[in-house]
C-alpha cells in the first residue's frame, strides 16, 4: 500500500514538473528582437521551386531558403538574402558570405561555386544559358554559359545588362588604350559577334527594348550640358537624337533623365528639368515672411517647399525627331495607353496647394489627353471627379462623377462624353470608406483592349462597355451582394487587361464573418461566381486601409498556372503555401514562433449600440485563458478593427509607432477588447461614445471581465476619441492618448507640415466634420475635448512628439495644462524625437511607461516614481523615475479651487 502511495506522489511531482516546464513563455521586451520575418517570395518560370529569405534567423542575421514546391528538395544559406531563378529553371544564382558566386542545380546537392565575385547579372528571360559576373579584384567581368561553363572574360567593363531575351548582352568598355573614353558594345552571346553601339565619354544612362535591338542612351558633356542618343540594329551605330540645344526656347528646361522607351520603339519619354536662375539680388538676411490672401499657396509651404525643381515630360519620335510636350510645371502624367500613344494629362492651375482643390481655385486640378504625336491635346471638361483613367487602346477616359455618382466615359476620337453606369441600380461606393467621404472602388481592369471596362461596385463586379452600346453584365452575378462579400481581382497583373472567355481569380472577403478566400469567375460570362475555398484566414486583404497585416497577391509562376501564397490566422504565422487550384494548399514555409509564449486568440463579436446599430469587435484573450479568473480589459481602436479578426499581431514595443501592442498585453493577462466605430459626418465623437460605451456594458457582462479595472486608448484619430471620451464618461479606470488632438477649434486653422489642416476636417478628411470651422461653429465646439475637461474624472496619459508634423504638439499642452489646472490626473511623456510617432529607445521607453500606468490601475501594482514624484527637469538623463514606488500608493486628483 505504501509502495502504491509513493508511487502516485511520485507521478504527480513528475507530472507538475512537466507542466511547469512545458508553461509557455509570456510575451516581453525580450522577446521583440528575437521575432523572425519573411521576404517576399519568388516562384521559377516553371514554378516548381521558391525561394524565400527569413529575417532574423538566426537572430540578427538571416537565411535564404531554396525549396521543392511538390517535394522535399531543400537548401539552405545563412547570411544570405536573396537568390535568382535562371530562366530555364534549373539553376539558383546567389553570393554566399565568403563572397562565393554560388550556382545551385535545383533539385539536387550540387553546387558550383566561383570565388571573390561581388555582382551578377542574368537575364530574366531566355533559356537559361547565360550569366555575368564581376570579380572583387578587378573591373573585368566573365560572361559564363551555365550549361558547358565555357566562360568569356571582357576587360575594364563599367556597367553590363542583358537584353530580356537573353541573347544580348550590352556592356560598357570604361577606358580605352589608357584614354578617357568610352565604347559601349552589343555582343550576340551564341555567335560571339560584337559591334561597337557608341564610343566617346559621358554615358550617364541606358535604357534598351526587349531584344536589345533599340538602345537609348544619355550622355553628359565635359560643361554639363546632356545629350539623347539612340541606336537601331538595322542602321549600325547610335545616332545623336535630342541635345539639351533641341531645347533652348523652352523657358530653361534641360535634359534630366530617359524614362521609358514605347513597346515598338517608336518613341522615347524624356524628362527635362528647368535650370534654376535668379535674376535678383537678395538685400541681406529679411525678418519677414508676407502672407497674403493673394498667395496660391500658404507662405508656410513656399517656405518648406523652397525652390522646387520644375520638370517637362516630352515624346521625342525616333524616326522624325519630333517632340511632343506632354507636361510642364504642375502637370503630371497620371495615365497612358498600352502602346504609350494617347495620355491622361493632370494639372494643378496656378501652382496651388493640391489639398486645397477642393475650395482654392488656384489649386483647381484639371485633365487634357495629349497624344506621343502631338496631333492630339483635347481639355477635358472634368469637375469634382475621382478615378480617371485611359483606357489600354487610347479611345477612351473612364471617370467617376461625384456629383450624380456614376461613371463616365469620354470617347477621344468623337469628343463624346456618355453615362455608362447610368441605368444599374447599385452604389460603387467602397464600403471602407462610405463614413469618411464617398468614394468609389473604382476600375478592376480592361477587357480585350478597349471592348469593355470592368468597374467595381460596392460588393460585385461589372463588364460595362464605354461606348454604351452593350448591355451591363455582372461577371459575379450580384454574389457578393446577396452574401456581403467583397469581390477584387486577386491577380495584380490582372489590372494590364483581360480577354472574354478567360477564367479570372477573385479575391473574396465576407464582411461579416471576416472570412477570406478566393472564387473564380469567367469573363463576359453571366453567372454566379465558383467558390474555390474561404476560411478563417487572411490570404490578401485588398484595398483594405485598416489592416496592417494584410497578406500579399498571390506570385504566379511564368509558364504554368501555379501560385505562391500566403496565409495567417490570429494563431497561425503567415507562411507561404503552393497551390495549383486555390483549394488544395502545401506549406512551404513554417515558422511558428507563438507556440513558444502564451499567445492570444481572437472572438468576433457582435452588440447593439444604443441608437440601434450593430456594430462588430474582436475580443483578445490570452492562450492560457480561465473562465474562472477576472480580467482587466483595455479597449483599443482605430477605425474598423474587426476586419483584423484573422491578422497575425507581431509583437513589438508598440504598434504603428504609438500604440499598445495586442500580443504583449494579453500574453500578461489582459483582455482587449477592438471595437468598430460607426461614425457620422458633422458628429463624428458622437458614434465614438456610442460605440465605446455600450461595447463597455457589452464586455460587462462576461463573468471574466473585472467590471472595474476597463482602460481605454489609442492613437492619432485613435488619440482625438480618447481625449473626447474621457471628457464625456467616467465608466472606464484609465486611458492613455497618443498622437492625438484635443481643440478641433484651434486644429482647424493649424499648420502642420507647413500646410493647412482644413482638409482633415472638411468633406472627404478623416475627421469627418463635413464643412468648415464657421458652417458648423457648434460641431467643432462639441468634438472638441478641450471644452469638457473639467468633467474629466479619468486617469489619463498622454504621449506625443515634440516635432509631430500631423498632430502639433501644442494640442497635447492645451490639453494637458487645462488638465492640470483642474488638478485632474495626468501625464504628459514628450518625445524630442520622432514625428507622429516614435522607435527605437523612445518606443522602448513608452512602451514601459505605458505598461506601468496600466497595471497600477487596472491591476493595482505599485505606481511608479515618475507617476507619483515626477521627474523635475535637472534630474533627466539621470533618474528615470521608471522605479516602483511603494511609499506614495495611488496618485490622488489635487483640489485646485
Amino acid at each position: 500500500m505504501k509502495r502504491v502511495f509513493w508511487t502516485l506522489c511520485f507521478l504527480f511531482f513528475a507530472i507538475c514538473c512537466f507542466a511547469q516546464s512545458e508553461k509557455k513563455r509570456l510575451i516581453d521586451s525580450t522577446t521583440y528582437g528575437r521575432w523572425p520575418s519573411l521576404g517576399s517570395p519568388i516562384i521559377s518560370n516553371d514554378g516548381r521551386y521558391t525561394a524565400y529569405e527569413i529575417q532574423n534567423e538566426p537572430v540578427q542575421n538571416c537565411t535564404l531558403v531554396l525549396k521543392e514546391n511538390s517535394g522535399d528538395w531543400e537548401e539552405r544559406f545563412i547570411g544570405v538574402r536573396y537568390a535568382v531563378f535562371s530562366a530555364d529553371s534549373k539553376n539558383a544564382i546567389l553570393i554566399d558570405t565568403t563572397n562565393a558566386l554560388c550556382i545551385v542545380k535545383l533539385g539536387e546537392r550540387a553546387i558550383n561555386k566561383i570565388a571573390d565575385v561581388s555582382y551578377f547579372n542574368l537575364p530574366s528571360n531566355g533559356d537559361g544559358e547565360w550569366i555575368g559576373y564581376r570579380s572583387n579584384k578587378s573591373n573585368d567581368i566573365t560572361i559564363m554559359n551555365i550549361r558547358t561553363e565555357r566562360k568569356r572574360s571582357l576587360s575594364s567593363v563599367g556597367s553590363f545588362s542583358f537584353s530580356k531575351d537573353g541573347k544580348v548582352l550590352l556592356y560598357v568598355i570604361d577606358s580605352m588604350n589608357h584614354q578617357p573614353n568610352q565604347q559601349l558594345k552589343r555582343l550576340h552571346l551564341s555567335s560571339g559577334v560584337e559591334e561597337i553601339v557608341w564610343s566617346g565619354i559621358g554615358l550617364e544612362d541606358m535604357i534598351l527594348n526587349q531584344d536589345a535591338s533599340r538602345v537609348a542612351l544619355m550622355i553628359e558633356g565635359t560643361n554639363g550640358s546632356k545629350e539623347i542618343w539612340y541606336y537601331q540594329k538595322r542602321k549600325g551605330r547610335a545616332e545623336l537624337l535630342v541635345s539639351d540645344e533641341s531645347f533652348s526656347g523652352w523657358e530653361g528646361f534641360v535634359l534630366s533623365r530617359i524614362s521609358r522607351m514605347s513597346a515598338d520603339g517608336r518613341y522615347l519619354f524624356l524628362t527635362l528639368v528647368k535650370l534654376h536662375k535668379t535674376d535678383f539680388k537678395r538685400k541681406g538676411n529679411s525678418t519677414v515672411n508676407v502672407w497674403s490672401y493673394l498667395d496660391n499657396k500658404l507662405q508656410s509651404a513656399q517656405l518648406q517647399d523652397g525652390d522646387p525643381d520644375q520638370f517637362s515630360s516630352v515624346a521625342v519620335d525616333v524616326v522624325s525627331h519630333h517632340i511632343t510636350c506632354l507636361s510642364k510645371s504642375n502637370e503630371f502624367v497620371i495615365s497612358s495607353s498600352a502602346a504609350d500613344k494617347v495620355h491622361l494629362v493632370e494639372s494643378v492651375l496656378g501652382d496651388g496647394d493640391r489639398t486645397e482643390s477642393s475650395w482654392n481655385k488656384k489649386a483647381l486640378i484639371t485633365y487634357a489627353v495629349k497624344s506621343s504625336d502631338g496631333k492630339i491635346d483635347i481639355p477635358l471638361k472634368l469637375e469634382g471627379v475621382h478615378i480617371v483613367s485611359v483606357s489600354p487602346g487610347g479611345r477612351y477616359i473612364i471617370y467617376f462623377d461625384n456629383t450624380n455618382k456614376s461613371y463616365y466615359s469620354f470617347e477621344v476620337p468623337s469628343g463624346i462624353y456618355r453615362k455608362i453606369t447610368g441605368d444599374i441600380n447599385t452604389s460603387w461606393i467602397d464600403c471602407y470608406r462610405d463614413d469618411a467621404g464617398e468614394v468609389p472602388r473604382g476600375i478592376a481592369a480592361w477587357v480585350d483592349n478597349d471592348y469593355a471596362v470592368l468597374l467595381y461596385d460596392r460588393f460585385d463586379i461589372w463588364m460595362i462597355d464605354p461606348a454604351g452600346n452593350r448591355k451591363p453584365i455582372s461577371i459575379t452575378g450580384g454574389y457578393g451582394k446577396q452574401h456581403d462579400i467583397i469581390f477584387f481581382l486577386a491577380m495584380q497583373e490582372n489590372s494590364k487587361g483581360l480577354s472574354r472567355g478567360k477564367t479570372v481569380l477573385l479575391n473574396a472577403l465576407d464582411i461579416n464573418t471576416k472570412k477570406n478566400g478566393f472564387y473564380k469567375v469567367v469573363i463576359g460570362r453571366p453567372g454566379m461566381p465558383e467558390k474555390l475555398t474561404m476560411g478563417n484566414y487572411i490570404y490578401k486583404l485588398v484595398g483594405n486601409p485598416y489592416i496592417d497585416q494584410s497578406g500579399i497577391y498571390p506570385v504566379k509562376a511564368a509558364l504554368r498556372d501555379v501560385y505562391i501564397v500566403s496565409r495567417m490566422s490570429a494563431t497561425e504565422y503567415p507562411n507561404y503555401f503552393y497551390t495549383a487550384n486555390f483549394i488544395d494548399f502545401k506549406p512551404i514555409s513554417f515558422l511558428s514562433p507563438e507556440k513558444l509564449y502564451n499567445w492570444y486568440t481572437t472572438e468576433l463579436h457582435s452588440w447593439r449600440t444604443d441608437d440601434g446599430k450593430i456594430l462588430q469587435g474582436i475580443l483578445y484573450k490570452p492562450e492560457d485563458f480561465d473562465s474562472n479568473k477576472v480580467y482587466p480589459v483595455i479597449f483599443q481602436y482605430y477605425e474598423r478593427k474587426s476586419f483584423g479578426l484573422n491578422e497575425y499581431l507581431t509583437p513589438s514595443d508598440l504598434t504603428g509607432g504609438c500604440d499598445l501592442n495586442i500580443p504583449t498585453y494579453v500574453s500578461n493577462g489582459y483582455i482587449v477588447f477592438a471595437p468598430d466605430i460607426a461614425y457620422v459626418i458633422g458628429n463624428p465623437m458622437a458614434g465614438t461614445l456610442s460605440a465605446l460605451t455600450s461595447a463597455a456594458r457589452y464586455v460587462k457582462y462576461f463573468p471574466y471581465v473585472n467590471k472595474r479595472k476597463l482602460g481605454i486608448g489609442g492613437c492619432s484619430f485613435g488619440g482625438i476619441q480618447t481625449n473626447y471620451l474621457i471628457t464625456h464618461t467616467n465608466i472606464f479606470t484609465a486611458a492613455y492618448s497618443s498622437s492625438g488632438m484635443s481643440d478641433l477649434v484651434s486644429a482647424y486653422g493649424i499648420i502642420v507640415g507647413g500646410r493647412s489642416n482644413q482638409s482633415f476636417f472638411e468633406y472627404g478628411g478623416q475627421g469627418r466634420m463635413g464643412g468648415t470651422l464657421w458652417q458648423a461653429p457648434e460641431q467643432y465646439i462639441g468634438n472638441s475635448a478641450i471644452f469638457n475637461a473639467d468633467k474629466v474624472v479619468t486617469p489619463l496619459l498622454l504621449m506625443h512628439t515634440t516635432k509631430d508634423a500631423m498632430s502639433s504638439f501644442l494640442q497635447a499642452t492645451e490639453f494637458f495644462t487645462a488638465l492640470r489646472r483642474l488638478g485632474k490626473r495626468v501625464w504628459l511623456l514628450e518625445y524630442t524625437d520622432g514625428n507622429h510617432g516614435i522607435s527605437g529607445k523612445s518606443a522602448r521607453d513608452f512602451n514601459i511607461r505605458l505598461k506601468q500606468f496600466f497595471d497600477h490601475y487596472l491591476r493595482d501594482l505599485p505606481a511608479p516614481k515618475w507617476m507619483t514624484r515626477g521627474v523635475p527637469a535637472e534630474m533627466k538623463d539621470i533618474d528615470n523615475g521608471l522605479e516602483l514606488d511603494y511609499r506614495i500608493k495611488t496618485p490622488a486628483a489635487i483640489e485646485t479651487e
